[in-house]
């Protein structure tokens, strides 16, 4: 059953990458044929645009982030103003703290628990995992693709 809406307090957005909400999800199981149990997701809170990258290790959402936000700024010519996520360690260690000091990057953070506060991002993993679903069932291929 899905929830109904939250109303929540929102900063105004007024274009791309002013906001972008970061969110790692996994482990999956089974991985994927290639091995990867993790994917990391990347949405655009202005226009609802969403990255996907697939990892087989939880420690390599910091690498695969900075890989796509140097695509995106420069395919955009803009740069990351903010960024929100939940309070997982990928999130909120040292390395990633330093990343956003050093590039001016305003980094938020979700209260624990309450996975509406970056619920874009949170209906973002479900849809994902949904289309995963089906496209194996109507393939009629095994879970481990």
């Amino acid at each position: 059953m899905t929830l109904q809406p939250f109303r929540g307090n929102f900063t105004d957005i007024q274009t791309s990458l002013d906001c972008i909400q970061l969110d790692l999800v996994g482990p999956i199981s089974p991985p994927s044929a290639s091995g990867q149990r993790y994917f990391l997701t990347i949405f655009d809170q202005f226009n609802s645009y969403k990255i996907t990258r697939f990892l087989k290790n939880k420690s390599d959402a910091f690498t695969e982030f900075i890989i796509v936000k140097n695509l995106i700024e420069t395919s955009q010519e803009r740069k990351i103003k903010r960024i929100v996520s939940d309070r997982g360690g990928k999130f909120m260690n040292k390395r990633f703290k330093e990343f956003t000091e050093q590039t001016g990057i305003q980094h938020t953070f979700s209260p624990a628990y309450t996975p509406k506060h970056n619920g874009f991002e949170e209906r973002a993993n479900r849809t994902i995992l949904d289309k995963e679903r089906c496209f194996l069932l109507t393939a009629k291929l095994p879970n481990q693709y």
